[in-house]
């Protein structure tokens, strides 16, 4: 049977594929072009990706981003970071492939302390050769490392010079919380006629969506058709991109790529994703969508050398304290960061996470810190330069790695993390919660088994668990959270609002000692269940990831109150309201429907592109809107709010209607 690849024709041995001698010499404008993509589609692609980065390892300038399709105005730092980004600082294959995950903060340009980078556009011809030409002369008189080994060394010796008590200034000024997510395939293969010895290239789908589980298997299938096909295999992913529906959170997509059909459950919010999987052994995971906010990688094959510690690390990230991942790969790296993450959904994490992290990020002296590190942070690095770096980190993890599959060759003396690599998770935190021992041995036993099918069954057990786990956490919150909130309203209801009350700490430990917790407390000889009980939610309570869970949470009450609110409106009799109610509780009543009418259409005119990626928005905010909320559910309150104002209105007296006349809302077509 002809495979998806077949569809496209092949243009042979592209320069701009290889690593030559004569690659300085060799225009850009000299490749086969490819369509660029029309200003008014843009938005649409940018709902998933902002754009694909090819990186090429140049032996003057090491890493370089060689183009961007379609371009993206990004600043010097972020070029920097995500060429450096997508190759891995570590050695752990001759020939062979490798797809992982990076995060690196947003430096616009308007904060950038460089100039903009100029990057040749592939899409145009006739100005890509002197753009190239132009690129390099300016970009060879930066000093750069001509190799990621020595630049570990030089990193190192940065850091001697340095006071160990002085804090660490990170080197740009940007203060940004959005992020630029990049997904990397990684070919490499011995090539003897090359300086270097190796082709050495990646390609790099960015975007603002966290959504691993889809974008790696994108760039795994997107990457190894593009170094076989070249250049038309990546208009033809953006047309197909473009074409996909909105990544609308809770939705299950059907998303066609490359021959190929994607199906994939989006997360709702910050929900755990656990499918039908923990519950149905049986079923074949190939007909259940993908899980997007879940790596590929099961979590218990991934873990499978330090299970019974998965429970400390759930406390550690529960309480946002600093971890950093040590393994041979950005693979490994990544996906133990990002199911580190996962463990405690429903809460969101609030620190700094890097599923891939090295020495050249703008971020390193701020996040690899020998001082204190920065509550929140969680670091997936590969470089052992880590392990001295971060040796005064409260919490390390070392994961076995074993990324060499059949395609790839392993190198015969691979650089380990450490000098006995061994897999486990060293902490100074005791432990206050406890173990469920049967699970315990029944996954421990399942990880051993080399079955595909039984090991993601039981990994999606232990998530199931965990998740579970955190809810349970979260019961004595969520019930002392539900005693702040107001939940009564009627007609008579003041217009605004009564606030929730303001989050006591002494209130809710007094809460908790009275009523407990469902979560399941580890018995020790000197400290009693109630002490570990306190202690956790003390801790809890002071750092980021409380403070976030506090704002959605209160956020969330605010909504469901206003809910509450419209359905009273709705629901409520206001004929007989304005019949038996003095004259100012009616005009008031009116003032309210005329209130919740214009926060509608609010709502409904709030221009469609918001938070992460906006700045490279093209359409204006007055050209494209949509709701927040679907935009039939919101028309169908308009619709019942308008008819019970009407109906208020009629009643009135001649007199009153005459003096509200002109407020008379006029119906939307």
């Amino acid at each position: 049977m002809e495979g998806p690849a077949s569809k496209f024709e092949s243009y042979g041995d592209l320069s701009l594929l290889s690593l030559n001698e004569e690659e300085s010499k060799t225009s850009v404008s000299t490749q086969p072009s490819i369509s660029a993509v029309p200003e008014k589609q843009r938005d649409a692609l940018q709902r998933w990706i902002l754009s694909i980065a090819l990186v090429n390892f140049d032996l003057e300038l090491g890493p370089d981003v060689e183009f961007m399709y379609p371009p993206l105005g990004i600043s010097k730092e972020e070029k920097d970071n995500i060429a450096f980004s997508a190759f891995p600082d570590t050695t752990v294959f001759s020939n062979g492939n490798l797809t992982f995950s990076w995060r690196v903060r947003e430096v616009p340009l308007d904060e950038s302390r460089e100039a903009p980078p100029k990057i040749p556009d592939i899409t145009r011809r006739e100005r890509a050769g002197s753009i190239r030409r132009e690129f390099r002369r300016s970009s060879a008189k930066v000093s750069r490392h001509t190799s990621l080994l020595s630049a570990g060394r030089a990193a190192r010796s940065l850091l001697q010079r340095n006071e160990p008590e002085k804090p660490l200034e990170p080197p740009t000024t940007s203060r940004s919380t959005s992020y630029i997510y990049g997904y990397t395939f990684f070919h490499q293969k011995r090539d003897a006629a090359l300086r270097r010895g190796y082709f050495q290239k990646s390609l790099v789908i960015l975007t603002h969506l966290p959504y691993v589980a889809i974008f790696s298997e994108l760039a795994t299938q997107l990457g190894s058709l593009f170094f076989e096909h070249g250049l038309p295999v990546l208009e033809t992913y953006v047309r197909e991109v473009i074409a996909w529906p909105e990544p609308t959170p809770g939705s299950i997509l059907e998303l066609p790529y490359l021959g190929q059909i994607l199906r994939a459950a989006l997360p709702h919010g910050n929900e755990a994703q656990n499918g039908s999987w923990a519950q149905d052994p049986l079923r074949d995971s190939k007909l259940l969508p993908m899980l997007a906010s879940v790596p590929q990688t099961p979590l218990l094959k991934l873990f499978r050398s330090v299970i019974p510690s998965l429970w400390a690390m759930w406390e550690c990230m529960l309480l946002a304290e600093p971890i950093v991942v040590v393994t041979r790969d950005p693979r490994t790296a990544s996906e133990a960061v990002w199911h580190l993450i996962d463990l405690i959904r429903p809460i969101q994490y609030a620190g700094d996470f890097r599923p891939y992290f090295h020495i050249h990020d703008y971020d390193f002296k701020a996040l690899a810190t020998r001082n204190k590190p920065q509550s929140g942070t969680t670091l997936g690095v590969t470089n052992p330069f880590f392990l001295q770096t971060c040796a005064n980190w409260p919490h390390v993890l070392q994961l076995d790695s074993d990324v060499c599959g059949e395609d790839r060759v392993p190198h015969a003396h691979v650089r380990r993390p450490d000098s006995a690599s061994r897999a486990q998770f060293i902490t100074t935190r005791k432990r206050h919660t406890s173990k469920d021992r049967v699970l315990l041995k029944d996954v421990t036993a399942q990880a051993q088994i080399q079955n595909p099918s039984q090991l993601e069954h039981s990994s999606a057990v232990m998530r199931h668990y965990f998740a579970d786990m955190t809810e349970r956490f979260l019961a004595p919150l969520n019930r002392y959270m539900a005693s702040l909130i107001p939940a009564d309203f009627s007609l008579s209801s003041p217009a605004e609002a009564p606030r929730v009350r303001p989050f006591s700490r002494a209130e809710f430990l007094a809460s908790l000692k009275t009523h407990s917790t469902p979560l399941r407390m580890r018995q020790r000889s000197l400290s009693t269940g109630s002490v570990l009980r306190h202690s956790l939610y003390s801790d809890f309570l002071q750092c980021p990831n409380f403070s976030l869970w506090l704002q959605s949470r209160i956020a969330a009450a605010e909504e469901e109150q206003r809910q509450r609110r419209i359905a009273a409106l709705i629901d409520g009799d206001v004929e007989k309201f304005g019949s038996t109610r003095p004259e100012i509780e009616t005009v008031d009543l009116y003032v309210r429907l005329k209130k919740e009418l214009y926060d509608i259409d609010q709502a409904i005119t709030r221009p469609l592109f918001t938070g992460p990626g906006q700045r490279w928005r093209t359409t204006q905010a007055s050209e494209t809107y949509v709701s927040p909320q679907p935009a039939k559910p919101l028309s169908v309150q308009r619709e019942r709010l308008e008819l019970q104002l009407s109906k208020l209105y009629n009643i009135l007296p001649a007199d009153l209607r005459a003096g509200l006349a002109d407020k008379q809302p006029i119906p939307r077509n």
